[in-house]
């Protein structure tokens, strides 16, 4: 960088150093791709995170007010030791009694969660706005792009939220039913146990569909102008299609959220919530959804552009790079500091010992055959200049 251009120049202009822009250095698959999003734009995600808590902090406040004030307060009330003489008369089936007391307050906390998911589901459209933008390479300003993403998609994502939050809010209460109530004999002759194994693998098993079909409903919503019926029949047909590798993108997905479960990592895993777990759930879930939308669906509509954001390479451009490849292959790396062994030495001629007793002929015998092994090492040595000029040509070359 050249002398006296100070700070204000670095901050708009850049570093001079630097090499210009050039679309092969583009990454050329979505790994590449999240990772050059995630490390390269990391302060965008960060805003952008912040602004999603933003929209999800009621969401967030009635889960945190019922799991760990309300349930927990309403529990220790009860009279867990029995009738000692003191305090509460001893009651029969208080286990039924915290079943009935915890799901009374879910009851009430999935009524309060459901229009606080409706606000969330504004947030969500202006971060998949500008995730989408990132991901696509192009000029992003997070505050303007996010208002415009909520301007342009309100109307998706709102129908979508709250279609989605009524279907989550409903599993969850079939899931708190059979996890609290389902576990006293029944009127009918079918087992109990039974019944609510299969009934809590059936709300998993919702769970995890529902969870598939808010990934595309949200990454077609930004995307596309579809309907409401569009978007849904689209998201249930590809969240069971591709259901394996959706488990494991889910799974990924909420690694900053399972870090809250571990107490010896929890403070870790809240500084992630806090500073970027919704952006890398988002950023995650776009790069994925136009891998499959690039697959699936771009070749049915007129006018799609697939594999925005990457550098597909031409054929010119692999030919180039095949014949770099197999140039640097045939080229023998020679180090400068390493000096090849001299055969003479061990394999030339050699010299023949002086006896104890010698004469005048041995010395000159001697005398000679060190002449003979010096030539031949001079030799030696010409024959490895001569190769390291060849070897320098054919770089150049």
């Amino acid at each position: 960088m050249a002398k006296g251009k100070g700070l204000i120049y670095r901050l708009t202009m850049g570093r001079d150093d630097r090499p210009d822009f050039e679309t092969s250095k583009l990454p050329s698959n979505r790994f590449q791709l999240f990772k050059d999003v995630f490390f390269m734009r990391l302060g965008a995600l960060v805003k952008i995170n912040l602004l999603v808590l933003l929209f999800a902090f009621p969401a967030i406040a009635v889960i945190v007010v019922f799991t760990m004030f309300i349930n927990p307060m309403m529990i220790s009330t009860l009279p867990f030791s029995g009738n000692l003489g003191i305090g509460y008369p001893q009651v029969e089936e208080l286990n039924l009694v915290v079943s009935s007391i915890t799901f009374a307050n879910n009851i009430v906390m999935y009524a309060l969660l459901a229009p606080a998911l409706l606000i969330a589901s504004i947030g969500l459209a202006g971060a998949f706005n500008v995730i989408k933008l990132l991901a696509w390479g192009e000029g992003v300003s997070v505050l303007s792009h996010f208002f415009i993403g909520i301007k342009k998609h309100f109307k998706q994502f709102f129908l979508c939220g709250l279609i989605f939050s009524l279907l989550i809010t409903i599993t969850a209460f079939n899931l708190q039913f059979f996890i609290n109530v389902v576990s006293n004999p029944l009127p009918f002759s079918f087992p109990p146990t039974l019944l609510r194994v299969l009934g809590i693998a059936f709300c998993i098993i919702s769970f995890v569909v529902l969870a598939c079909m808010v990934m595309f409903a949200t990454t077609q919503a930004s995307t596309y102008k579809l309907s409401l019926w569009a978007l849904i029949k689209n998201s249930f047909l590809l969240s069971l299609a591709l259901f394996p590798q959706n488990i494991i993108i889910l799974l990924i997905s909420f690694i900053p959220f399972a870090l809250l479960m571990f107490p010896f990592v929890n403070m870790i895993g809240m500084m992630l919530m806090l500073a970027i777990s919704f952006s890398f759930i988002i950023l995650l879930w776009t790069v994925y959804a136009h891998h499959i939308f690039d697959k699936f669906i771009n070749d049915r509509i007129e006018g799609a552009e697939k594999n925005k954001g990457l550098h597909m390479p031409t054929q010119e451009e692999k030919e180039a790079r095949e014949e770099r490849r197999r140039k640097a292959t045939n080229i023998r790396f020679v180090n400068p500091k390493k000096k090849k062994p001299v055969s003479s030495v061990e394999e030339g001629s050699e010299i023949a010992p002086l006896a104890s007793t010698f004469n005048r002929a041995d010395l000159q015998r001697l005398a000679e055959e060190k002449e003979t092994v010096k030539q031949e090492i001079d030799k030696e040595y010409e024959d490895i200049e001569r190769d390291d000029e060849d070897v320098k040509e054919e770089q150049e070359v």
